[in-house]
């Protein structure tokens, strides 16, 4: 049975995810500035004092050199190396908005469904006792567990001709719950991209021009398979004929969410 109250304990996590990964394009980002050498009027975290302050000369210029990172030095002296590097960057920050931008464009999709769930509900036809009932595509009428009623209850029903139907409400239910997919993998790609992020900061593990083109790469997988699935879904929900809707058996069930 599907759920929409969102229990306390996931908000927690999804609000601190999100809190890493906020966290965590600032530091990456403020990481490239400092190795640039950009004023962005934040106090430097990640570089030393003594490369922030060395002068480009004499001893101190070697004191500055043995005080830079493997990966600062490879940015320094390879400008090739450098502008792919950014541009990896670049492409893992560009990923991380495009999920953004879906996920917000997925959370209203659920919204939409599950307002329209709770006024199709609210038009089913009702029992002596408040139960739901729903006709299906053979005319028996069925609670929202999938059994059939009773003839002598179904016989008090006064059918006003605007209920929704069982398949109806089955549809609007399995919409709902592969949006909730979608959603589940967009935070996914969001979790991996910022892994990504973090090994591409790693002052110490100088990838590949390989590696860093396989970065990309994968980047813009995770955003191209989710982007896929949810424009499907958009694409199923506005061409499927009614004729293409799932036959239902007598014996199926039907889980309706808590609202």
């Amino acid at each position: 049975m599907y759920n929409f109250i969102v229990p306390f304990e996931d908000k927690y996590n999804e609000t601190r995810l999100a809190e890493r990964f906020a966290r965590e394009a600032r530091d990456f980002s403020d990481l490239q500035n400092e190795i640039a050498g950009r004023d962005v009027g934040r106090i430097g975290r990640f570089l030393s004092d003594g490369v922030k302050n060395a002068d480009p000369s004499g001893k101190a210029r070697q004191e500055h050199a043995e005080t830079l990172t493997r990966l600062q030095l490879v940015l320094l002296n390879d400008p090739a190396y450098a502008a792919l590097y950014d541009e990896t960057a670049q492409a893992l920050n560009d990923a991380q908005s495009r999920l953004d931008r879906l996920l917000e464009r997925v959370a209203t999709e659920i919204e939409s469904g599950k307002n329209a769930l709770m006024e199709a509900l609210d038009q089913a036809a009702n029992l002596p006792d408040g139960t739901k009932v729903f006709r299906d595509k053979n005319g028996d009428a069925r609670t929202r567990d999938g059994s059939l009623a009773s003839d002598e209850l179904v016989e008090t029903i006064v059918w006003r001709g605007n209920e929704p139907s069982y398949e109806d409400i089955q549809e609007q239910i399995e919409r709902l719950a592969r949006l909730r997919a979608i959603e589940a993998k967009i935070h996914s790609g969001q979790a991996e991209i910022g892994d990504l992020q973090i090994a591409l900061g790693n002052a110490n593990d100088v990838k590949s021009p390989d590696e860093l083109h396989d970065t990309q790469k994968r980047a813009e997988d995770i955003v191209d398979d989710v982007e896929s699935s949810f424009a499907a879904e958009l694409e199923r929900d506005h061409i499927a004929p009614e004729t293409e809707r799932p036959n239902v058996e007598t014996s199926s069930t039907i889980a309706v969410p808590e609202l």
